[in-house]
């Protein structure tokens, strides 16, 4: 009883998650690029950066928001997913290949839907960046289990 309801939490984190990446990917590209600039500005106001130190900052800075954003975002999903795939009674190398595999054709489909929203476009770089993502929350999920086993040991 305790693993379908901890399977079906996981499961819509899943879903959640991947709702969540779906938004962000419609959004067109003027206002996707106004969330990472947005983001990188706040740094640069943390960081009391003026003039041309602050112009380049928020440039060079903007790119490396977007890669941070999905990667963490694809983390989130590689945790949400393999924790749901671990609910079933698989090898743990199955657990893990399954969960790679659904992270990358994730990636891969929200990459082509990119193809089509306004000032937006695919890129297989993030893609890999993406699954990147998914394979760091598999790791952090099976830190997670072995310190737990541990623990109870």
């Amino acid at each position: 009883m305790k693993k379908n309801i901890i399977r079906a939490v996981l499961l819509i984190l899943v879903i959640v998650i991947s709702s969540i990446i779906f938004g962000f990917s419609a959004q067109d590209g003027e206002t996707s690029g106004g969330i990472s600039k947005g983001v990188i500005t706040i740094i640069a106001d943390v960081f009391n950066l003026n003039g041309d130190t602050r112009n380049i900052f928020i440039e060079k800075g903007e790119g490396v928001i977007r890669k941070l954003a999905h990667f963490g975002i694809y983390t989130l999903l590689g945790l949400a997913s393999m924790g749901f795939i671990a609910t079933f009674n698989l090898k743990r190398k199955n657990q893990i290949l399954i969960t790679i595999v659904w992270g990358f054709l994730y990636a891969s489909t929200d990459e082509l839907h990119q193809m089509f929203i306004n000032g937006r476009n695919a890129s297989f770089l993030d893609v890999l960046l993406d699954t990147s993502g998914v394979i760091f929350g598999i790791l952090l999920i099976i830190i997670y289990f072995k310190i737990h086993k541990r623990l109870l040991i």
